[in-house]
């Protein structure tokens, strides 16, 4: 339902938009029906995914079922606390020459005991 209704919006903004386009702003065809597609193509997806009472009927149902799990509707929530897995630390570099030094802070190719003698 929210599919046609999304198709209906975009149809009734897209086409009068790309109407006024060629009349009044004397747009070439193929530009004002790109532009007027566009619009209508953002405003199908803006309603075509809005929620409906369907959604509701469904994440109160999936409350019903099982409490204890979070609701249907929260699976952005749920994709942003997903467990991070270990890995490697990071290291982080603390001067602005860490591209060229080595991994105790002297340059590469030059000991600390060979920076000392000289």
């Amino acid at each position: 339902m929210q599919r046609a209704r999304g198709l209906i919006a975009g149809t009734l903004v897209g086409v009068p938009l790309a109407a006024f386009m060629i009349f009044w702003l004397h747009a070439v065809v193929e530009a004002a029906a790109l532009g007027g597609g566009v619009v209508g193509l953002a405003i199908f997806a803006v309603v075509a995914t809005r929620g409906d009472t369907r959604e509701a009927a469904a994440d109160a149902a999936w409350r019903e079922a099982a409490p204890d799990l979070p609701p249907v509707s929260d699976r952005v929530v749920m994709e942003r606390q997903q467990a991070r897995l270990p890995g490697p630390p990071k290291r982080r570099s603390s001067s602005s020459r860490s591209a060229i030094d080595g991994r105790d802070g002297d340059p590469i190719g030059v000991s600390t005991k060979e920076m000392e003698s000289k």
